[in-house]
């Protein structure tokens, strides 16, 4: 080994070390001060993580890095995070990108369950689909929000790919597909390529049941994440066969406490306005005046009446949202605000 090698081998030894020196120093900090112990410190934490400026490092990959330390220093009290099962979907993967590996999950099978545990107490987090890049807007969630008072407290985006698992070495014996209706539409350029478009589908209810008949049936394949492969253990034959390769769902956590202000929020609200003639205009108008930023609109019928799902830049508790939300009290639901993680998708 050359003389320079070996300096920055030891170099890199000794970040090693302090790395994990820190790491058990911020074990020792939070073990005698529980009260730290929370998603809303977590977040606040990673807002200011995000403002410095790393030389190697992005946003995303930070965000990963943290999210992992996070979940293996604080515990959440040991309470219970739900998402949409079961192991190895795209909720759980956005799950385990949100609090890290090392937590207390738990699948449940629809998102009305979701909302009903948290609601209940019986879990204290909720991970939930909001919308899809390629498909829109989630209207069960909608639904859920307008039915239950729960708080959204926080987001993240997560990229679909679609992985072809198997146990078959060749896409020539493969004799039937599982997969949800939605991810076969996703995919169906690669199918075609393949020929596997002439094979037999069979749908199912997730891409995690579809890799677990996979991983049973001979001569079978599934359409998955890759997490749901390395679930039930089956090969991975193609990797990214969706159409679209940016192909995104943004995620909500939900949960019965609020959070504090933050300098990047955004805030969601539901508004039901009456049918009558430029309502809409009108209440937008009002956004317009206040110089407030709206993100997004989307419309949706709940219980037979139009619904708009609206988000904009600021906090709930700001001077002229306030203002807004007092004129419209009666039209208006605020699902909550908090650190915003983009755009719009």
């Amino acid at each position: 080994m050359s003389e320079n090698k070996e300096k920055n081998l030891k170099k890199l030894y000794s970040i090693n070390e302090k790395s994990l020196e820190l790491l058990d120093k911020k074990s020792i900090l939070l073990e005698n001060e529980p009260s730290l112990n929370s998603f809303l410190i977590k977040q606040k934490l990673l807002e200011k993580l995000n403002l410095n400026n790393y030389k190697k490092l992005d946003t995303k990959y930070i965000n990963q890095v943290f999210n992992e330390i996070y979940s293996n220093s604080f515990f959440y009290d040991n309470e219970k995070i739900v998402y949409l099962g079961p192991e190895g979907s795209y909720t759980h993967e956005a799950s385990i990108n949100l609090f890290g590996t090392n937590n207390n999950y738990y699948s449940v099978n629809s998102i009305k369950n979701i909302f009903f545990e948290v609601e209940e107490g019986r879990a204290k987090y909720g991970v939930v689909p909001i919308e899809n890049s390629s498909n829109g807007i989630v209207g069960d969630t909608i639904n859920c929000f307008d039915n239950y008072n729960l708080n959204i407290i926080g987001e993240t985006v997560l990229d679909i790919h679609h992985t072809l698992v198997s146990n078959c070495s060749k896409t020539q014996d493969i004799k039937i597909i599982y997969s949800k209706d939605i991810a076969f539409d996703q995919c169906s350029i690669f199918l075609e390529n393949y020929h596997l478009n002439e094979v037999k589908y069979e749908y199912v209810d997730s891409t995690t049941k579809a890799a677990k008949l996979a991983a049973q049936t001979p001569n079978s394949a599934a359409i998955c994440s890759k997490l749901a492969a390395k679930t039930h253990n089956i090969p991975v034959l193609f990797e990214s066969i969706e159409d679209k390769k940016d192909n995104k769902t943004r995620f909500l956590i939900i949960s019965k406490f609020e959070n504090e202000r933050s300098n990047n929020t955004k805030t969601s609200i539901i508004v039901k306005l009456p049918n009558t003639q430029g309502s809409l205009i009108n209440f937008l108008n009002d956004f317009k005046k206040a110089k407030i930023n709206l993100n997004k609109i989307k419309s949706h019928i709940v219980k037979g009446i139009s619904t708009f799902f609206i988000e904009f830049e600021g906090d709930k508790n700001d001077k002229e949202v306030q203002k807004i939300i007092k004129k419209h009290n009666s039209h208006i639901k605020v699902l909550g605000s908090y650190m915003k993680q983009i755009e719009d998708i």
